[in-house]
């Protein structure tokens, strides 16, 4: 910890979104941080995005990486 920052590692089960936010907001986390696997539009579709419900869901703010 010697940048100052403090992080932790979890590991959930069940539906990846719901699990994420339920956590975030159980915790008081004050920022979601997540990969984007870079779906088409019909993949998307198809079996949905994480990252896009957990931005529309979240209780904080979420951070994607591209």
């Amino acid at each position: 910890m010697e940048s100052g920052v403090y992080c932790k590692k979890h590991i959930l089960r069940g539906d990846p979104a719901v699990g994420i936010t339920s956590f975030a907001a159980a915790n008081k986390s004050d920022l979601i941080v997540l990969g984007s696997r870079g779906l088409n539009s019909l993949q998307q579709f198809i079996l949905g995005s994480v990252s896009e419900k957990v931005l529309h869901t979240s209780p904080c703010t979420v951070l994607i990486i591209k």
